[in-house]
């Protein structure tokens, strides 16, 4: 059987590592081959292996090193899977209210997109804008982060952010960017519209200057004088749910 054989301590985009990455994307249908260490008596590794048995793809044991090589070194929990081309969402025509729609600018760190991920598919938002050229695009690391949420969630990768943006606008979205500073409001304090579509910068430079002009909006967490910031994740997770909190999922 053919193997992969990528450079050293480099690891391919089409693989999810993991025990939670790798339940997903059986449960999802996006693997498409599973490899596992031999000789490993993990509990939850066997349920896998007896899922992708099931959905009769190709399992193979392997010596743990070569699990090492393929994930770069990443904790693997003795499991992975090769995965199928991941099927893109497309930025919403029309918003049907309630509607958040998430917009990453720049935002690089795999643990920080995998966190927005997650709160995507906790808070049901419609979309999320992740633009490859300017951030991190579905990588091992993204879906090992998201606990695998990254093949629920809706992602559209757009070339060019800014025309996203006004596509958002075209469909009935107000852009909110997350941008403390002068002239940026109260997040708790928020008029959330009922569609939102809430822009978050990167780990360095925040929202961009082209799209705080591009904003409606812009709004800022209230803190600790002694707290310069929280991470993209934790004050995504904030803002959504301050949004989900003014206007309720529908039962």
């Amino acid at each position: 059987m053919a193997r992969l054989r990528p450079k050293p301590k480099s690891t391919p985009d089409d693989l999810a590592f993991g025990v939670h990455a790798c339940e997903q994307a059986l449960r999802q249908g996006v693997a498409k081959r599973l490899l596992h260490a031999e000789g490993a008596s993990n509990r939850r590794v066997a349920a896998l292996v007896e899922e992708a048995t099931n959905q009769a793809l190709p399992v193979e044991a392997v010596e743990p090193e070569r699990l090492d090589e393929l994930t770069g070194g990443g904790v693997h929990q003795g499991v992975l899977v090769r995965l199928r081309r991941l099927p893109a969402a497309s930025i919403p025509r029309k918003a049907t209210a309630p509607s958040l729609a998430l917009v990453l600018d720049g935002v690089t760190d795999p643990q920080n997109t995998g966190a927005v991920l997650r709160v995507a598919v906790a808070t049901g938002a419609e979309v999320v804008v992740l633009p490859p050229r300017r951030g991190v695009a579905l990588t091992p690391g993204v879906h090992r982060a998201s606990a695998g949420l990254s093949f629920l969630a809706p992602v559209a990768a757009p070339q060019n952010l800014a025309r996203a943006l006004a596509q958002l606008k075209e469909a009935g979205y107000w852009v909110v960017a997350a941008s403390p500073g002068e002239g940026a409001e109260d997040a708790t304090g928020f008029d959330w519209p009922d569609c939102t579509a809430l822009v978050l910068g990167g780990e360095e430079r925040g929202v961009s200057r082209l799209l705080n002009e591009t904003s409606d909006f812009r709004v800022q967490l209230p803190m600790d004088s002694r707290v310069e910031s929280l991470n993209v994740g934790v004050a995504c997770g904030a803002l959504a749910y301050l949004w989900r909190a003014r206007w309720p999922a529908r039962t």
